[in-house]
């Protein structure tokens, strides 16, 4: 006997993670155009979720009567090497990190995303569909020592996160159904590969429904409204092929919808652009360089969005609040910790900007906060500093 896994998760899988703005937070646009994080990622989408199981027990009773899940509590997050800069000519986010950074007139995000991650394996492909994802750019670093692209870490405050299965038909019609007779308003839309078959089905509750359509592929299953009941994709012998659950599978609370239909959408073309690397960057302090040696940089921008339940479903309520940004890098020089605890016992303000390939990021009126341990120890050929600046706010400009 082994304890080998046969059908363990691997980084080895094909994954295709795409993201498209929404017009509204948790609302997928129709006809979505999706586009790549990256030609190269370093993770697959990962999902955090968390149902709030409550334990009910009652006056006299010591073990556990019931369970009842909570506001759902979801988090998704991505790695992956940098490939746009973050804004376009006009100004506008490019990168899916720039709607980390860019706010609206409205001082909110500029947009949130939905985001698929598809990965196949043995002949069956399952999907995690985050939509509402409010993004905070967790972490850009730069290591001169790496010849390798500067990684972007992105997380995500998520309204609704669900997995899905899709075993795979081979040419033929699909049956639909739903568990619940109180189903017969909802349409689902089902989608090969490329959309290249595609049909519509209003459900007939718990009556079968037979598509004219012939599929080789499934890669789209979208609910217009959710349902009562679970629907269940069959193929032509009676197979189930994937499921979306409903409310009564969520203890009354709201149904799937299922995996975002492409219509006359497009999925993500390879971006193949060259790569931001950080050798070749420059970042300045007040227009002169940041120090004689610059051993790594980063920064990051955090939204601080507010969580909150909220009555009439398990969706919580997204709130965008302050932004805070800071600026990291490690430094060397001969008088570079005197200047530092000049600068931050002085409270000196300094534009820093970093010079990308793609354009250039000013961290405006930028105070040292957190100077690095000073004084070198014995046998220190180099005394580093790692110094961190909090900007009063960030500028973008392309190239």
């Amino acid at each position: 006997m082994t304890n080998q896994a046969t059908n363990a998760d691997s980084g080895f899988r094909n994954h295709r993670v795409e993201f498209v703005r929404e017009d509204e937070p948790g609302v997928t646009p129709d006809d979505p155009d999706w586009e790549l994080f990256s030609d190269t990622l370093e993770t697959a989408l990962q999902w955090d979720a968390d149902a709030q199981i409550e334990a009910q027990r009652g006056l006299g009773e010591y073990e556990v009567q019931n369970h009842f899940t909570g506001a759902e509590d979801h988090t998704v997050s991505i790695d992956y090497q940098l490939q746009r800069f973050f804004v376009d000519d006009g100004g506008d986010p490019l990168d899916p990190a720039g709607d980390a950074i860019i706010r609206g007139e409205d001082g909110g995000v500029k947009n949130t995303h939905t985001i698929v991650d598809r990965a196949e394996y043995d002949g069956a492909r399952t999907y995690v569909v985050a939509r509402g994802c409010y993004p905070n750019l967790d972490d850009v670093s730069g290591d001169p020592g790496s010849a390798l692209p500067i990684v972007v870490s992105l997380d995500y405050e998520a309204k609704r996160v669900r997995q899905f299965k899709a075993e795979q038909p081979s040419g033929e019609p699909l049956t639909i159904r739903s568990t619940s007779s109180d189903d017969t308003s909802q349409t689902i839309a089902l989608e090969s590969q490329g959309a290249y078959a595609s049909e519509e089905v209003e459900l007939e509750g718990t009556s079968d429904v037979t598509t004219e359509e012939e599929f080789s592929s499934l890669d789209a299953f979208e609910l217009d409204e959710p349902t009562e009941g679970d629907v269940v994709i069959e193929d032509a012998d009676g197979n189930e092929l994937a499921r979306l659950h409903g409310a009564e599978s969520y203890d009354g609370a709201r149904g799937d919808l299922g995996v975002p239909a492409l219509g006359d959408g497009s999925h993500g073309d390879a971006i193949a652009e060259p790569y931001e690397r950080f050798l070749d960057d420059e970042i300045t302090k007040g227009g002169a360089r940041l120090a004689a040696e610059v051993r790594s940089a980063s920064f990051n921008v955090d939204n601080d969005y507010e969580k909150e339940p909220v009555m009439g479903g398990t969706e919580q309520a997204i709130h965008v609040g302050e932004q805070d940004a800071e600026f990291s890098a490690t430094v060397a020089g001969n008088f570079e910790q005197h200047d530092a605890l000049v600068d931050h016992l002085q409270a000196n303000e300094f534009d820093l900007v970093w010079e990308f390939d793609g354009g250039s990021i000013t961290f405006k009126d930028a105070v040292l906060v957190g100077p690095g341990e000073v004084g070198p120890e014995a046998g220190d050929v180099i005394s580093t500093m790692d110094n961190s600046f909090e900007p009063k706010g960030i500028e973008l400009d392309a190239n």
